[in-house]
């Protein structure tokens, strides 16, 4: 067997997605990626990079490997099998190449399965992946002919990037500026805040800028940009597969990471969830080569079963290899 199987994706944000490129002072600037325009002109449209999505497909079926072999519930991870797990690894230097040997490289992706399609680094080896993961570009008027044609039938308007943006403003507070959080200070540190209350007011009326930065209070206003929900992103993943284990496993992680898909920053104020709203499935290596209707059981209860099988059957295997693992 030897297959190439495409899953393309319609994600809706379900929240506002703040996933940022860069800060600017107290400014947040949201991730956009260079278009060219069939006129020939260019566009910044906003993303949701490929490093991002592939991370939340590696964390998502890492997650599914460790309830499978019992790992959640008896938590025994060493820091390289932390590693190893979600973050890839790392190529730690030590050791002779040739006692890193292909049976080893073998044994290591049969006991972990996730790692021949995502790869990893253990030891001095590279473990190259066998997943193609790609931007979760936004649906506008600039994306629009790079699209696929079932989602652009789909939408049916598109609106320019821009209008999909938002600029929010919000502000932390310095609990030292309310009289009555104050009163909850021990003495010294009250009198310290009321000496630094009246060194501000001094430095204002002075107007000397190194006192005023000085005596300022923590009080921090901020700006950041971020994706209206509502808006649509397409994205699609590939793999190539050389076995029903290594099909059940690329289905299992798409669907782990798409059961809770969350993205880019300001989590915990509610930003950054996705879901899949319509789906295509395509075997690029059919002879047809046609794109059509995704199985939904591909992505339903069913799938998973061979993966978690084979993990709770090398349970104890996992255990040990994980526990002397050097990543």
């Amino acid at each position: 067997m030897h297959e190439i199987k495409r899953f393309e994706f319609l994600l809706e944000a379900a929240t506002p997605i703040a996933h940022h490129s860069e800060v600017h002072g107290n400014s947040a600037v949201a991730f956009r990626r260079k278009i060219r325009m069939p006129d020939g002109a260019w566009a910044q449209v906003a993303c949701v990079t490929s490093d991002t999505m592939r991370h939340a497909c590696r964390e998502a079926i890492a997650y599914a490997f460790l309830d499978a072999a019992g790992l959640l519930a008896d938590p025994s991870l060493s820091e390289a099998a932390l590693r190893l797990l979600f973050a890839g690894g790392m190529i730690t230097g030590r050791g002779d190449a040739s006692t890193i040997k292909l049976d080893t490289y073998r044994e290591m992706c049969d006991l972990v399965p996730s790692l021949s399609l995502l790869g990893g680094c253990a030891g001095n080896r590279v473990i190259p992946g066998r997943l193609v993961v790609e931007d979760a570009l936004l649906v506008c008027a600039e994306s629009k002919h790079l699209l696929p044609k079932w989602i652009v039938d789909h939408v049916g308007q598109f609106d320019t990037s821009r209008a999909h943006m938002e600029l929010e403003q919000r502000v932390r507070m310095d609990p030292t500026l309310d009289p009555g959080k104050r009163k909850l200070l021990s003495a010294g540190a009250a009198s310290d805040a009321e000496n630094r209350l009246l060194q501000s007011e001094a430095a204002h009326d002075t107007d000397i800028a190194t006192a005023r930065e000085a005596t300022k209070s923590t009080m921090l206003p901020r700006t950041f940009e971020r994706v209206a929900s509502g808006s649509l992103f397409s994205w699609g993943v590939e793999a190539t597969l050389y076995n029903d284990l290594d099909v059940d496993v690329f289905s299992t992680t798409v669907a782990a990471m798409l059961a809770n898909a969350r993205v880019g920053g300001k989590r915990g104020t509610g930003h950054g969830l996705l879901r899949a709203i319509m789906a295509k499935g395509v075997a690029v290596s059919a002879p047809a080569d046609r794109l059509h209707p995704m199985d939904t059981t591909d992505l339903a209860a069913k799938t998973g079963t061979m993966f978690r099988s084979h993990v709770q059957a090398r349970a104890a295997r996992i255990k040990e290899f994980l526990a002397t693992v050097n990543a």
